[in-house]
């Protein structure tokens, strides 16, 4: 025979368990469509491999609360050149790290996107324009011809994400603890 207590017990940790699923799922809907590579590719142009992206960006309410206060956003851009291999872990071949920076003028209402390798920067008057020019990359160096002997089985991975690091020293540790500042792309792939 069940007593009724141990059916209000059943009961609580059923609710219980249930809530613990769905504040670890929180975290990651928060940033599930934060950032998406949506495409790549890489040509060869007079002896240097050079890549082509579109990367989306989709920032939350806190991230853009922060932007239109003041908050310069950093995004990172990884690439990584890899040699596949059957029967081995792949061979990393190379390693390019990308910074890119988005912040709010208030004065003049513009959004300014800087690519901190080249110190070029430029505005716009809206911020999807602005995320827009963030996410593309075009004609990105990666590798002379020269230095890769047989690019039949490379391959170009991409990831982007938002550098917590990057942020002012009092944001950080908010950054690292609460999800939503968590923004970060899988990892998206193409042959050379």
């Amino acid at each position: 025979m069940v007593s009724a207590d141990s059916t209000v017990v059943c009961s609580f940790f059923r609710q219980f368990y249930l809530l613990a699923i769905l504040l670890l799922l929180l975290p990651y809907q928060l940033q599930a469509a934060a950032i998406e590579i949506e495409s790549a590719s890489t040509e060869n142009n007079q002896g240097v491999y050079q890549l082509n992206a579109d990367i989306r960006y989709e920032l939350n309410d806190e991230v853009l609360d922060a932007l239109n206060n003041g908050v310069t956003i950093t995004m990172l851009v990884t690439i990584k050149l890899e040699r596949q291999r059957a029967y081995l872990w792949n061979e990393s071949i190379a390693e390019l790290l990308q910074r890119y920076e988005l912040k709010y003028h208030a004065l003049s209402g513009q959004y300014i996107v800087k690519k901190l390798a080249k110190a070029e920067q430029q505005s716009y008057l809206s911020l999807s324009a602005a995320l827009r020019a963030l996410g593309s990359v075009r004609e990105l160096d990666l590798i002379k011809q020269d230095a890769v002997q047989n690019s039949k089985n490379m391959v170009v991975k991409i990831h982007s994400e938002l550098d917590t690091n990057a942020l002012p020293a009092p944001l950080r540790p908010v950054a690292w603890l609460e999800g939503y500042w968590q923004l970060s792309s899988e990892w998206f792939s193409c042959p050379l």
